[in-house]
């Protein structure tokens, strides 16, 4: 028997919405958008089993001391990068021929600081956090720190160089591939090391994933792509030294402002209430990955439409919103669950901080798309103001209401600095492309350099 005929005029709703997915996701600004987020989401996923897992394995102390030292190992890093990271997803799309020098020069310099700094901080451990002293007394401790510094400056700006180079699909699988075998090499040490057992599992699996994923880069994908690049495409100096400086000041008080804290708890409030702390603030962070996602690639189809930024800054922040707002309202509700996967005390201690967490990601949106539009126009002296009022009120705010609040006062101060940060952006760089009509051109900001 033959199915009956649709009534007139009615659309059938497979033959209507298959092909609308379909060019959904074969638009490059979704597809690279979903391909980061499948990559930053199964790590998050992954990132939570693995600590889920430590703080069944390990006292809560020893939980926050190693998560301190991660932290401060991220941070080292994040400084060593030298705000690299959007700078080569802005500028590598049109580099041509200068692809090869430009990554391998970026490589080359950010590693000799991370081995540099890393040992410095490892050796000055004492001074700025006493409770991580250890990293200075213990050999293993301190070279361990030094090179795991430089293996996480590497695995970080791979991403944007696989992002750039339309590899995108390389990101969720060495991504999902570090982060499974971070998972096993922690099972199969809890016995074995009572101590270091989470740095050594979080950082083991570097060497193999920057090892391999290196090797495609240099032999594989940059000749391709060089290859198929217009000979004459360059990129301008001025515009990248600019950009990179001003970049570089902002992601410095953007990493203050996130590594910082836990540390600031540790030595405020003990190893324990860090361990507290950490779990929700890994949860959310997942979140927040979310609009770095999206925006990722933004920049990167900004830069070959020029012509086109109103229209993909629109697009992506009703995508990002989209995605953002259940993920965090649902996580806000349910964290009280989400955390008794740790243990009752996590649940007990840190709900109310990870519903103060998840809200923040709102905001955090048009955050992220301001500085987004900002690094696209060339603004580099936006992209400081923004992220240093971001750290100034976060830290601020956060010295005024840990006494208090303990660990839900650093919440209340990440979720007021977001807002406050939020409504700049809204009123600055953004104004322009959201808010205005699309024939408006006078009132759109130029692309400057500084």
């Amino acid at each position: 028997m033959t199915a009956p005929e649709p009534p007139p005029g009615s659309p059938p709703a497979v033959a209507t919405g298959l092909p609308r997915l379909r060019a959904h996701l074969g638009d490059p600004l979704h597809r690279t958008s979903y391909l980061l987020l499948v990559g930053a989401g199964a790590g998050s996923l992954l990132g939570f089993l693995f600590w889920g897992l430590a703080a069944r394995g390990y006292p809560a102390r020893v939980v926050g001391l190693n998560s301190t030292a991660i932290a401060a190992m991220m941070l080292v890093s994040g400084i060593c990068q030298l705000g690299m990271k959007p700078v080569l997803v802005r500028y590598l799309p049109t580099a041509g021929h200068m692809v090869r020098a430009f990554v391998l020069r970026t490589y080359a310099l950010t590693v000799a600081i991370s081995v540099v700094l890393g040992s410095a901080a490892a050796i000055t451990s004492e001074l700025w956090s006493p409770s991580l002293g250890f990293l200075a007394r213990e050999p293993g401790w301190f070279a361990g720190f030094a090179f795991s510094t430089a293996l996480w400056t590497i695995f970080t700006l791979q991403d944007s160089v696989l992002t750039a180079l339309k590899a995108v699909p390389l990101v969720p699988i060495s991504n999902s591939a570090y982060s499974l075998v971070k998972l096993a090499v922690l099972l199969a040490v809890i016995g074995l090391l009572p101590f270091s057992g989470p740095f050594v599992a979080w950082n083991l699996p570097l060497l193999a994933t920057v090892a391999l994923v290196t090797y495609y880069v240099f032999r594989r994908l940059i000749p391709r792509y060089s290859s198929a690049s217009d000979p004459k495409s360059s990129i301008d100096r001025r515009q990248v030294i600019s950009l990179a400086r001003g970049n570089y000041g902002g992601t410095l008080f953007g990493l203050v402002a996130v590594m910082l804290l836990p540390i600031l708890i540790t030595n405020a409030e003990g190893a324990e209430q860090t361990a507290f702390f950490y779990v929700p603030w890994t949860v959310s962070i997942g979140l927040q990955l979310v609009a770095l996602s999206t925006t990722t690639s933004l920049t990167v189809e900004a830069a070959l439409d020029e012509s086109g930024l109103r229209q993909l800054t629109r697009r992506t922040l009703v995508t990002t919103m989209w995605l953002v707002v259940p993920l965090a309202a649902g996580s806000a509700l349910a964290a009280p669950w989400i955390l008794a996967a740790f243990g009752s005390s996590y649940a007990t201690e840190g709900a109310t901080l990870l519903a103060l967490l998840a809200i923040s990601a709102v905001p955090n949106v048009l955050q992220t798309l301001g500085l987004t539009v900002a690094r696209h126009q060339h603004r580099g002296r936006l992209v400081l103001v923004i992220q240093g009022a971001q750290c100034v009120v976060t830290l601020g705010l956060s010295a005024l209401l840990l006494p208090p609040y303990g660990i839900e006062g650093v919440g209340m101060a990440w979720l007021l600095s977001q807002a406050f940060v939020a409504i700049g952006v809204l009123a600055g760089p953004l104004r322009p492309l959201l808010l205005t009509r699309a024939g408006d051109r006078d009132r759109e900001p130029r692309n400057e350099v500084g």
